[in-house]
């Protein structure tokens, strides 16, 4: 299960800069670029349509990691390496942008629980409808779902949400907010919550039952995977839960019955080398919980891992 990969990019809060942000060379299908009015905010996104697109599509998200673009270029097309696989196996792919906060020049998520480091500007009205966190991020992409199935008549069952760095937790709040909605998650370097003091303190209940895969390098010292350590959100700091909390998290909620190995994922402060990662089964509904180690690999989405990533999404459906 231990991904054997290329070593990863500097970075710096959050921030990853992949090997390309143009349109994918060779593509064959259209990009539409869209905007959505939500809770007084206006929201961009990006959806990428192939040609010969079935009756009813699987759907799948790329939340992207924080990002230093200027607030007039939101970042909706970074190249993830999700559109090829899009082109052979017929999905819709949809890369929304968080919201922009001119402060630390940054687009950020609000995941669990970093409200405290967005802008009065970003923020919205958080009244209508209620919101669970401020800016409405969990409310925005929920609507966004609902739109776009509605508009290419997504098969239900087959929504997915993937996401790197700060997109990959709220790719986790997802999991629990929207799992409703959503199928199966992926997030690759991000952990399931960040937050100003300790102890960490975890969400409640999801929604629904959801398969999890998460990925994370041994040597990411931007979301130290072990320790419950810190690392900065627009300028502010928040310490991170780790791996184990996050895995421990999901199989518990997902009433998981059977694990590949009982060894921790962290070992002393830093990633267990007994284990590759785990996988926990006979959970409820049939969803699966895997973690998965990316060993020598830093802060980065591994563009050799989206395979394994789409692969599991095409084998977890809603029940």
């Amino acid at each position: 299960m231990k991904a054997r990969n290329l070593s990863a990019p500097m970075v710096v809060c959050f921030v990853v800069f992949l090997w390309a942000t143009s349109t994918f060379a060779g593509a064959t299908g259209k990009k539409y670029h869209e905007t959505m009015v939500w809770d007084g905010i206006t929201r961009y996104y990006q959806v990428y349509v192939p040609t010969g697109l079935p009756a009813n599509p699987a759907l799948l998200i790329m939340l992207h990691a924080t990002s230093l673009n200027k607030g007039s270029a939101p970042p909706t097309n970074t190249n993830y390496g999700w559109q090829p696989f899009a082109d052979t196996n017929k999905f819709i792919l949809v890369q929304p942008a968080s919201t922009y906060n001119s402060q630390s020049g940054q687009w950020n998520w609000n995941a669990y629980y970093l409200n405290q480091a967005f802008t009065p500007g970003e923020i919205g009205t958080c009244t209508v409808p209620p919101a669970t966190a401020c800016p409405d991020d969990a409310g925005f992409l929920r609507n966004l779902i609902v739109t776009l199935t509605a508009q290419y008549n997504v098969n239900p069952k087959q929504v997915f949400v993937a996401g790197m760095s700060s997109g990959a937790m709220m790719a986790e709040r997802v999991g629990v907010e929207l799992s409703d909605l959503v199928a199966a998650i992926v997030p690759a370097s991000g952990q399931i919550v960040g937050q100003s003091t300790l102890p960490i303190t975890l969400p409640g209940a999801p929604v629904a039952p959801v398969s999890v895969q998460e990925w994370q390098g041994t040597k990411d010292k931007v979301l130290p995977p072990c320790n419950n350590g810190t690392t900065l959100y627009s300028g502010y700091t928040f310490y991170m839960a780790t791996v184990d909390q996050t895995f421990n998290y999901w199989s518990t909620q997902n009433a998981c019955t059977a694990f590949q190995n009982s060894e921790p994922l962290c070992e002393n402060g830093k990633a267990n080398a007994a284990t590759a990662g785990n996988d926990a089964t006979g959970c409820a509904s049939n969803v699966e919980v895997q973690f998965i180690w990316e060993e020598n690999v830093g802060h980065a989405w591994e563009p050799t891992n989206v395979a394994a990533r789409w692969e599991f999404f095409a084998s977890h459906p809603k029940p």
